[in-house]
């Protein structure tokens, strides 16, 4: 990915704005809560069970971490935790803060870890050492957030999953625990060709899916209506 700024968020009488990699993110009021619905969705999708206390490791300036509280957000009435009945906890993606994680881990049961692609590798090298060491305490599941420009490893039998999340189109389309493919949910994006366009958040730039991606059948019982994509290697199955 390219630049990583924090959290920008200017507070104005009619509008929140969030600067994030490749663009700008404006909120007119009222439109956070129909976003932290649809975020809260996805993390259903994926198998997070309500009740769930889910610590998400990026920015501030990212729809996962600014989504996750009323507590963190003006005009946010109900966030990710509330709709879910759980508890967010937002954890700095900066390098020398990733490699506090799994202290905070140690202190803190944590039912979801949701973490940047980018620094996956790190979060889940010191979890590993401190699995050696007997002190660590790995969450129930980890959640691997990327984007087309740092793409997810091959699954692997660890308890991972991923969620396709390209922030300047306001795009979070999660990997299904049951049919394995990512989710374009119906009535908030329409997959059109190789183009995925969003038709709650008016101006979004659309995605383009990679070539190594393909459009698959659709008709997931969780998701009936939906469009489904997969990187090409992977096949179908979680």
């Amino acid at each position: 990915m390219t630049s990583r700024p924090e959290a920008t968020v200017l507070a104005a009488e009619t509008r929140l704005i969030f600067d994030v990699p490749g663009g700008r993110l404006v909120f007119q009021p009222g439109a956070l809560d129909a976003w932290a619905e649809h975020l809260a969705w996805c993390y259903e999708i994926m198998g997070v069970r309500r009740g769930a206390t889910i610590a998400v490791q990026d920015f501030g300036s990212s729809p996962l971490s600014f989504l996750g509280s009323a507590l963190l957000v003006p005009g946010l009435v109900r966030g990710v935790a509330e709709r879910l009945g759980g508890r967010f906890i937002g954890l700095d993606a900066s390098a020398e803060r990733v490699t506090l994680t799994p202290a905070v881990l140690e202190q803190i049961p944590v039912d979801v870890l949701v973490v940047r692609a980018d620094v996956a590798a790190l979060v889940a090298a010191g979890i590993r050492q401190k699995g050696r060491s007997g002190t660590g305490r790995p969450p129930a599941r980890t959640v691997v957030a990327f984007n087309d420009e740092d793409p997810p490893p091959m699954r692997s039998d660890a308890p991972w999953r991923y969620l396709l999340h390209v922030p300047s189109s306001m795009l979070m389309a999660p990997q299904c625990r049951t049919c394995g493919y990512f989710h374009l949910r119906a009535g908030v994006y329409r997959l059109d060709g190789a183009q995925v366009f969003n038709l709650r958040y008016r101006g979004a730039p659309p995605w383009h899916l990679p070539q190594s991606w393909t459009r698959t059948p659709g008709g997931c019982a969780l998701g009936v209506n939906d469009s489904a994509i997969s990187p090409a290697a992977w096949g179908q199955g979680g």
